[in-house]
């Protein structure tokens, strides 16, 4: 909530400067008056220099220090759930089905929506469009049975695509 707060204290500072600057730009006399040399008017500046820097230090440090974990919150605190778990659940789940080849599994959260993207080489003599949708129902409920994980989006794609020979005779 703070952050949320110091943001938007920080965007509303950056519509006011702008507005300051184009103000400056298009009506320079309005502006004239203004005594940039005294104590007072740099000292002011100087704080508001000072605040804009400790805000973009506090936002670089929380880019590099984001978490990838997934997050449940219940009464009780907190289950943190890491991505590799997640991996090697759908491993898990995918290694049971024989038409499943190479897989590689990224998953992670985009903001509050989690997703799982798929790559895959398979095997199979069906409906790709039906096999796909499976492999995402499965995955989709697996996750939220299991791990009470909501998956807003799973995005499958075939790298390799084999035909099964048996069916080919």
């Amino acid at each position: 909530m703070i952050k949320k707060l110091i943001f938007f204290f920080a965007w509303l500072g950056i519509i006011v400067i702008s507005v300051i600057g184009i103000g400056y730009i298009t009506m320079p006399q309005y502006f004239s008056t203004i005594d940039t040399s005294s104590l007072i008017f740099k000292a002011v500046v100087f704080n508001i220099c000072l605040i804009y820097i400790c805000i973009s230090i506090l936002k670089l440090l929380s880019n590099f220090s984001k978490e990838k974990d997934y997050v449940i919150k219940n009464e009780h605190g907190s289950v943190h759930i890491s991505t590799d778990t997640v991996k090697n659940l759908i491993k898990e789940i995918l290694s049971k089905d024989s038409d499943i080849k190479g897989l590689k599994i990224d998953c992670g959260s985009r903001g509050s929506k989690y997703f799982v993207k798929l790559n895959l080489d398979m095997v199979s003599n069906n409906n790709l469009s039906n096999k796909t949708v499976d492999i995402q129902n499965l995955i989709k409920n697996n996750l939220e049975q299991k791990l009470d994980l909501k998956v807003d989006y799973i995005e499958v794609k075939i790298s390799k695509l084999s035909i099964r020979k048996d069916s080919i005779e």
